[in-house]
C-alpha cells in the first residue's frame, strides 16, 4: 500500500485528506479514502510507516503558520482504520489554532524536515522553525 496524505491544491490551499493506493489480487490498483477523521490541514509535513501505523508531524497552513500544539502529530492505524493523538481515537478535527503547554510539542512546530523510523524509534531532523515560518515556500 501507498499513502498519500496533506499536500496542497493548485490554489494553495492545504488539504487535510489522506488516500491509500491499494493493489487487489486480481493486480489492479485502486485509490481509496482513508477512514476516519482526517488530520488537520497541512503541507511540508513528514510522515512515516512503523509497523501499521503512519507517523505524521508538523507542516505548514496556509500563509506560512506552522501546525501547533497536539495537531502537530497524528497517527494513522491503518489496521484498526482510525486516527490516533495521545488521547486515543479522534472523533473530530483538530483546531489547528489551539494551543497546548505540553513543550514536547514545540520540538514538532516545524515544516521542511524529514523523519525516518529504526524499529519502533522515530527521528526527526532538520526543517524550519518559527510563527510564522519565513520562508518563501511556505507563503
Amino acid at each position: 500500500m501507498f499513502l498519500l496524505c496533506g499536500g496542497r491544491d493548485t490554489s494553495g490551499v492545504p488539504l487535510a485528506d489522506a488516500y491509500g493506493l491499494l493493489m487487489h489480487k486480481n493486480g489492479q490498483w485502486e485509490w481509496t479514502l482513508a477512514p476516519g477523521v482526517s488530520l488537520s490541514s497541512r503541507y511540508q509535513h513528514a510522515a512515516v510507516f512503523v509497523g501499521t501505523r503512519l507517523h505524521v508531524t508538523g507542516g505548514a497552513l496556509k500563509g506560512g503558520r506552522v501546525v501547533d500544539g497536539e495537531s502537530a502529530v497524528a497517527v494513522l492505524d491503518t489496521a484498526a482504520g482510525v486516527w490516533l493523538d495521545r488521547h486515543g481515537l479522534v472523533t473530530s478535527s483538530h483546531n489547528d489554532n489551539e494551543q497546548n503547554e505540553d513543550p514536547s510539542f514545540d520540538l514538532m512546530r516545524r515544516c521542511q524536515h524529514v523523519m525516518s523510523s529504526v524499529g519502533s524509534q522515530l527521528y526527526v531532523y532538520g526543517g524550519l522553525q518559527g510563527y510564522p515560518c519565513s520562508c518563501r515556500i511556505c507563503a
